[in-house]
């Protein structure tokens, strides 16, 4: 109960930080998403089932704090998750390099389905447009990810899975 009140706590705070602070740390197509990096973390490091839920509903915080499309964002991030669940035990993960590779596969992967799918739903959208949108977001992201992991591991929000 506990790891659950501090992960929501840390959700709360991650959201606040997104939505009143993080864009002034954005420049152009380089954008920063720490709910995607908390759900990133979540996917490595968390049990199967908490990562899917924790996407879910991460998802849908971001889509609320944006005013984008509701569920549009918790579906992206769910698959994003499954993938890394699929990919985590087979790959070494433990060092912060391999970490944040992670980070930048994962929150690319969600930036280029959102980006597709802007695009099919959006009249007037430009690829050309939505795409640096989606590697900017990941290279940036993915860099700060080293740091938040640390964090989030000293805040002790998941039992580490071996």
């Amino acid at each position: 109960m506990l790891r659950r009140a501090r992960v929501a706590a840390c959700v709360l705070v991650l959201l606040l930080l997104q939505v009143g602070v993080m864009h002034r740390f954005s420049h152009g197509w380089l954008r920063l998403d720490l709910l995607m990096l908390l759900a990133a973390y979540l996917a490595l490091e968390g049990p199967p089932k908490g990562a899917l839920v924790s996407a879910l509903v991460l998802g849908l915080l971001r889509d609320f704090a944006s005013a984008g499309r509701p569920g549009a964002s918790a579906v992206v991030m769910v698959l994003g998750v499954l993938g890394v669940l699929l990919l985590r035990d087979k790959v070494y993960r433990h060092h912060a390099l391999m970490q944040a590779l992670y980070a930048f596969g994962f929150i690319l992967f969600c930036g280029l389905l959102q980006a597709l799918g802007t695009f099919a739903l959006v009249r007037g959208a430009a690829l050309r447009v939505l795409l640096p949108g989606a590697l900017g977001q990941a290279l940036l992201t993915s860099a700060l990810s080293p740091l938040m992991f640390l964090v989030f591991e000293h805040l002790g929000l998941v039992e580490k899975v071996e």
